[in-house]
């Protein structure tokens, strides 16, 4: 009998359970994640070794299927019952981080590290997350392998030649074995000589002196290199170029004092990386501290410049700053992976323009979505924009010179080519209404009024929607047709009004008070305007015309009355409209 009771109240837990799970998984499929949350808590309270491992199959069911939320819903309360799991954190912080919420993934990572500290996944993923990069686990280290051989920093290419060291290494070496060949003909001379005299040893040392002349003949030397620039200088002294280069030079091959001097004569608003080269300048010096400042300042200003992401990565990495390194360098990855390895933003879009003249629109198009998604240049989205049209995507087009508007409210290239769009929608629609394609139609100029609602096209679509006897968005066209060509009007009646308010100040200065009367009367009879008011009421004063003084305020009075039922009457047909 006690049996009996023992094995009724097991079954009457089980079938809590299965209750419990049914419903979890339940509110999980309409995605309601913290009620999911609480069934399977009182689940596991029910019975944690049996729950645990089926709640384990079903967090992985899910994963596998793309279910990263229901994953992450799941795996939470498998934390909460073992909060030691630290792969379970670093997998849920994985979930996380692929829904885009970047704090809880720190959370997790933070939690998993905190149970072992150097659980090296979690640290990596820590790192990846605080740089709001999409990379995870081993391929993480895989990324960061492309700077395991960088021993110093990265360095922005020279101005100008872009085989400017090749150009000039030629030219050294040119001009060594011009000197050396002289040198070589003495020595061998001299050479001859000594072995005449019998004087083998002497003969010996000028013979191992011709080699090592002959090996310094296909050497350029750094020293070599500063004096062919400061030579350039000379010849091009207001090219600032030439001396930006001489202190690249400098800084790359460790001349650090040379390129510091060099580049104090330069401004930074003349050259791009200026600042950045001075930081790591002063941090060969070992000035590290102050380095990371400026190029952390420098970030700050553009948070997608590659060359101050790698070398703010390289200096933490110097500083003994692992973390940190790791953070900048991942970001750096990522960016050059998204860039094809291009550090330089310039050369990225100068790649845009080249593919794009050679036709190759879809690589173009690449390159300039890149350039958009880090810079605010109205003419990269003028060329996506270009781009789209060639390839007769049109509603993209108009998201891309919407974009370029963003950027530049005046520009006319963006305007010009929205109406081009629009005229486009409404052509193939007006062709389609011909055909008596009423659907098709009014779908097109549907596209039109979303590009740009005038007038004209409005009142088309109106005409279409008619056929389709679509009354209710035949009324809302035709009633906004209605407001805007109301607009219009008031717009050009505005236009008029002022001239006429100028034309009533021009005779008041000449002191016509007769004239400047009637232009303000007229101005006055067109709009309630409080200035155009007060304006007569002085001259009425003035010339102590008492009676059209009081007719002028009794009008005032009435035009008010007016003005405030008209916009009560609106607000009520609003309210009315929005029931």
């Amino acid at each position: 009998m006690l049996s009996g009771l023992f094995k009724s109240k097991e079954e009457k837990i089980r079938e809590q359970i299965e209750e419990h799970l049914k419903n979890g998984m339940a509110q999980l499929q309409d995605k309601f994640f913290n009620k999911a949350m609480m069934e399977f808590d009182k689940a596991m309270g029910l019975n944690r070794d049996e729950v645990y491992p089926r709640l384990v199959d079903e967090l992985s069911d899910a994963a596998r299927s793309g279910q990263l939320e229901a994953a992450l819903a799941i795996g939470l309360n498998l934390l909460k019952s073992n909060n030691k799991d630290y792969e379970l954190a670093n997998k849920l912080g994985n979930y996380a981080r692929e829904l885009g919420n970047y704090n809880q993934a720190t959370g997790l990572y933070k939690a998993s590290l905190k149970v072992k500290k150097n659980y090296q996944m979690a640290f990596y993923n820590l790192a990846a997350a605080m740089a709001k990069v999409d990379i995870y686990d081993e391929a993480i280290r895989s990324a960061l392998s492309i700077f395991d051989d960088i021993e110093s920093y990265v360095y922005p290419d020279y101005l100008g030649d872009e085989k400017l060291i090749k150009h000039m290494t030629d030219n050294i070496c040119e001009r060594k074995a011009r000197t050396i060949k002289e040198q070589v003909q003495i020595l061998m001379i001299q050479k001859e000589e000594k072995e005449m005299n019998g004087q083998a040893v002497e003969a010996t040392d000028i013979e191992l002196e011709i080699k090592e002349l002959k090996k310094a003949e296909k050497e350029a030397l750094p020293e070599d290199f500063i004096k062919e620039f400061e030579y350039i200088i000379k010849q091009e002294p207001d090219n600032k170029s030439h001396i930006y280069n001489m202190a690249l030079y400098a800084l790359s091959h460790r001349m650090v004092k040379k390129a510091l001097e060099t580049f104090k004569s330069l401004s930074a608003s003349e050259f791009e990386y200026l600042e950045l080269l001075q930081a790591i300048g002063y941090a060969h010096l070992g000035k590290l501290e102050g380095s990371i400042n400026i190029v952390n300042k420098l970030l700050g200003e553009n948070e997608f410049n590659r060359y101050n992401n790698v070398n703010l990565g390289l200096m933490y990495k110097k500083a003994g700053k692992q973390f940190l390194s790791v953070k900048y360098l991942i970001k750096t990855a990522s960016l050059l992976d998204k860039s094809g390895g291009i550090y330089s933003m310039k050369d990225l879009i100068k790649l845009a323009y080249q593919r794009y003249r050679e036709g190759k629109l879809r690589a173009a198009l690449v390159y300039f979505q890149i350039a958009a998604s880090e810079v605010e240049n109205p003419k990269i989205w003028e060329m996506i924009g270009a781009i789209y049209i060639s390839q007769k995507k049109y509603d993209d087009a108009v998201l891309a010179y919407r974009s370029m508007q963003k950027i530049d409210p005046t520009a006319k290239g963006a305007d010009d080519k929205l109406r081009e769009i629009h005229d486009h929608y409404c052509g193939v629609a007006s062709k389609l209404l011909e055909e008596r394609k009423f659907k098709p139609s009014a779908t097109f100029y549907e596209k039109a009024l979303g590009v740009l609602r005038l007038p004209d096209t409005i009142k088309e679509a109106a005409v279409v929607y008619k056929q389709l006897k679509d009354t209710e968005r035949e009324q809302e066209l035709t009633e906004e047709w209605r407001l805007l060509i109301e607009a219009e009007k008031a717009k050009e009646q505005e236009v008029e009004r002022q001239k006429i308010i100028l034309s009533g100040k021009s005779f008041l200065k000449k002191k016509n008070y007769l004239k400047a009367i009637t232009n303000f009367e007229s101005a006055f009879r067109m709009k309630v305007d409080k200035n155009v008011f007060l304006q007569l009421s002085a001259l009425y004063k003035a010339l102590k015309k008492h009676g059209e003084l009081q007719s002028l305020v009794d009008r005032w009075e009435k035009m008010l009355e007016h003005q405030e039922k008209l916009q009560r009457y609106e607000k009520d047909k609003e309210r009315e409209k929005n029931r």
